[in-house]
């Protein structure tokens, strides 16, 4: 079992069979990729089949289940390679402005059918829950972890309080953007997206600034 979350989205993307340029294992690899989307963009994930996937891309069922294991591993991978959840987030020396360029990548997401459709039928975990969460448990791990890279790097600059919390961080960046669109409707604009990210880091300084005059012994 891979050790970093990383690790999933290399073996991931090594298994896609779309790294080699060229060939028949490569053209096959791309051509069931777009039929994954495809399917997710009309039928969602729920209704996702393998069959009508293998059928689409005009190969073998058995060849899907051979390479990509199962729905959840097909799915996981035609994701991460849309989408280059193995590239990291921008750095350029500004906080700011690569938060800024996280939460527009979001944003950008949000404009693909067959995302919102993995995003729309995403429900509260349960126990012994399987289903789409197998998907976003491919996924997620490894995104989170390039996305809290950005606040690491902050605090490794002095930008933030070393007490701050990357993971807390990123969770509180993007939370309000899929509230916002998902239960709200609401379009995501540059001003709430600035107005987001300076809330953030207002917030992820507070701690500093409110111990610093009182001269209490702090965490």
């Amino acid at each position: 079992m891979p050790q970093d979350p990383s690790d999933e989205v290399k073996l991931l993307r090594s298994d896609s069979a779309t790294a080699r340029p060229g060939g028949r294992t490569a053209r096959t690899g791309q051509a069931v990729m777009d039929a994954t989307i495809a399917e997710l963009s009309e039928v969602g994930y729920a209704a996702l089949r393998i069959e009508s996937v293998a059928e689409r891309a005009g190969v073998n069922k058995t060849t899907i289940y051979r390479r990509w294991g199962d729905k959840a591993g097909l799915v996981a991978t035609a994701f991460i390679e849309r989408q280059g959840e193995a590239s990291p987030p921008v750095d350029t020396g500004d906080l700011r402005e690569d938060l800024l360029s996280f939460l527009r990548e979001v944003r950008r997401a949000f404009d693909s059918p067959w995302i919102t459709a993995l995003i729309r039928e995403t429900g509260p975990r349960s126990p012994g829950d399987g289903g789409i969460h197998e998907v976003l448990d491919k996924i997620w791990p490894a995104r989170f972890a390039l996305s809290r890279g950005i606040f690491a790097k902050g605090i490794a600059r002095g930008d933030l309080p070393p007490e701050a919390d990357p993971d807390f961080l990123v969770e509180a960046a993007a939370g309000p953007l899929y509230f916002r669109w998902l239960f709200l409707g609401r379009e995501l604009t540059d001003d709430f997206l600035t107005r987001t990210a300076d809330l953030v880091l207002r917030g992820a300084a507070g701690p500093q600034v409110a111990t610093e005059p009182s001269g209490a012994d702090g965490a």
